[in-house]
């Protein structure tokens, strides 16, 4: 928050962040399972929890009418969700698995396939290329895009509580595959391959303009070294969005531990993107033990706290959207400084949006302002002065920074600018 003075006031906001990339998702969410739990959303109603990530797989959201020979789609699960959020003030992120397509997609005459190694997402998946399963997945975000919510006038393109939706990449999921199984089809040519990332991300953020948008981004290698596959496919997705009139794509990992992502190592490209792209990122694990580590606790969550992850996120990518798992989130242990957090990721959007804001009153004492604004109890905030808006010295006004601090006064012919820097929460 920056606010200037020369005998007249002049008001403007400035990111809370350093480096600001375009505004995007924020919170702390809870990390929903891929299957129906009766329940998981309520039991997540905290006011420290922004919203909910819903994770659907399409095989759950397509089959097959034989009699009509057309897709048949149940949105059912979202639909309730997104009300059930409405009802408690929260939001939603939805993704989409979509490395594994529905059946009758996998095996129609034509469709180009590929044996993924993964041991846990792993199987026979359409090519990223495969213009069967591309043409399916245009046809599921269009028709998610238009679904009415069961219950309401909203498109749920249009509904309120939809925050973000993911766009990945069919048959991949993420920009990740490190086998090399997929590189070596006989098919494959980089070219190829990197029109078919574009295209499926495309279709995502075409049928979701007005929400943020997302993809996994990891290292990626195929034979030609330089320029590499993913700095090249990065550099294409920054000129395909977040440009004038196109809709926005931020950047995604599920790595967020005590000590990772790196942007020495895997986290390279989110650091890379980051100041031109929002970053999202999820934890790895939960920092909350469970009794499958029979008490032995792992050297990246050794901290066995999330907020060691969420100090990460900030210091490291400038993110400030977190999706934990929800044994932390129910970990009453972590309860007060997950609040401050939240706190703090709501201020640096208040200051990404644009609807922070000081104003300047007349103390009436020696020609003196107090300077005014909202202030958050829960966070610990500094006040800095410049003359040229090139350095800035802190200001100590003799009182508490609580929203209403005294201003030495100034001449009419003076100028000076003030900022409010609000401080990550410690531990």
């Amino acid at each position: 928050m920056l606010l200037g003075i020369r005998a007249f006031w002049l008001l403007f906001i400035a990111s809370l962040a350093s480096a600001a990339p375009p505004p995007g998702p924020c919170g702390i969410f809870a990390l929903g399972d891929t299957r129906y739990v009766p329940g998981e959303i309520a039991k997540y109603d905290y006011d420290f929890v922004a919203g909910y990530t819903l994770r659907v797989p399409w095989i759950d959201l397509e089959t097959w009418d034989s009699g009509t020979q057309s897709p048949v789609y149940d949105f059912t699960r979202i639909d309730n969700a997104l009300e059930e959020l409405r009802t408690r003030g929260k939001r939603m992120t939805l993704e989409i698995f979509i490395s594994q397509v529905p059946d009758h997609v996998l095996t129609r005459a034509g469709t180009v396939t590929w044996n993924n190694p993964n041991p846990n997402f792993g199987g026979t998946q359409v090519v990223p290329w495969d213009s069967n399963a591309l043409t399916a997945y245009a046809a599921l975000m269009q028709a998610l895009s238009n679904h009415v919510v069961a219950g309401t006038s909203w498109r749920i393109a249009d509904h309120p509580v939809l925050q973000s939706v993911d766009a990945p990449i069919v048959g991949l999921q993420g920009l990740r595959e490190v086998s090399g199984v997929l590189i070596a089809h006989p098919a494959y040519t980089r070219n190829l391959f990197i029109e078919a990332v574009v295209q499926s991300v495309r279709f995502s953020r075409e049928a979701f303009p007005n929400k943020y948008g997302f993809l996994a981004l990891f290292l990626m290698e195929d034979s030609v070294s330089s320029p590499s596959l993913d700095d090249t496919i990065l550099a294409r997705l920054l000129t395909e969005f977040n440009q004038p009139g196109k809709p926005t794509l931020g950047f995604f990992q599920e790595t967020l531990s005590d000590t990772g992502p790196s942007p020495a190592g895997v986290g390279a490209l989110l650091a890379v993107s980051a100041p031109q792209a929002y970053t999202l990122l999820q934890a790895l694990r939960p920092w909350t033990l469970n009794a499958r580590d029979n008490g032995v606790r792992p050297a990246e969550i050794a901290s066995a706290t999330p907020l060691a992850g969420l100090e990460r996120a900030w210091t490291q990518f400038g993110a400030p959207y977190v999706e934990l798992y929800g044994a932390d989130i129910l970990n009453t242990a972590n309860h007060a400084g997950l609040r401050r957090w939240s706190r703090f990721l709501r201020a640096v959007d208040d200051a990404r949006q644009m609807r922070s804001t000081l104003t300047m009153q007349n103390s009436g004492v020696g020609g003196g302002f107090r300077l005014l604004w909202t202030a958050e109890p829960l966070l610990t905030q500094r006040l800095w002065r410049t003359d040229d808006l090139v350095t800035w010295t802190q200001l100590d006004p003799g009182e508490p920074i609580d929203g209403d601090v005294a201003l030495p006064a100034i001449s009419a012919s003076a100028r000076a600018f003030y900022r409010v820097e609000s401080l990550m929460p410690t531990r």
